[in-house]
């Protein structure tokens, strides 16, 4: 008896460390870098009598990086995370010309572990994003809005993890001057991206 005793102990004081480092996959502090692809759409609506509306859909490459904090709550997994993201190319058509900048994202999310490696999780917070119009004339501005998201991180070793993940960010609506009269401008974007996390 004493001998099944001490060999459960054994057992248990080897296999503690390892489940505990199991649980805490996806917590404490980490940086990354993401890439994908992202698609700004801009619908331009004039006072003209009667009124016509140009929609404007652009794809490009996104790139950026991420720093942020997870916090391990058994089944589940509560987080920050800030990101700063460019994209490649520009939209254009007769009456709507921009380019997208840089955008910064604060967000927060939720998870849930569906296996101690693996992450399914939701996100959502405030979002600034630059733009730049040539057409209808208009300098250079930054818009606030919301961005929301749903994605899947996997762990792949101790320190390092893969995520995909698509967002979608609303920056609400402006008015710009345009040839004919004043333009209002809603601006919408839609986002895959895949990333890598350093956790430490």
């Amino acid at each position: 008896m004493k001998r099944i005793v001490f060999s459960a102990m054994a057992v248990a004081a080897v296999t503690a460390p390892a489940a505990a480092q199991e649980a805490t996959k996806f917590d404490g502090p980490f940086v990354g870098v993401q890439l994908g692809w992202q698609q700004d759409r801009r619908s331009a609506t004039s006072s003209t009598v009667p009124p016509s509306t140009t929609r404007v859909t652009g794809d490009g490459l996104v790139y950026g990086g991420q720093v942020g904090y997870d916090v391990n709550i058994g089944s589940g997994v509560l987080g920050l995370e800030g990101s700063i993201t460019g994209r490649t190319g520009n939209n254009g058509s007769a009456a709507l010309d921009f380019e997208t900048g840089r955008t910064i994202n604060v967000t927060a999310r939720a998870g849930l572990l569906v296996s101690p490696e693996s992450l399914l999780y939701a996100r959502g917070g405030y979002s600034n994003a630059r733009f730049s119009f040539s057409n209808p004339a208009g300098n250079s501005e930054s818009r606030n809005g919301y961005t929301l998201g749903a994605g899947y991180e996997r762990s792949l070793t101790d320190k390092i993890s893969a995520r995909i993940e698509y967002a979608y960010s609303n920056y609400g609506s402006d008015t710009l001057p345009g040839i004919g009269g004043p333009v209002d401008i809603n601006y919408r974007r839609h986002g895959i991206t895949a990333g890598f996390n350093l956790r430490f």
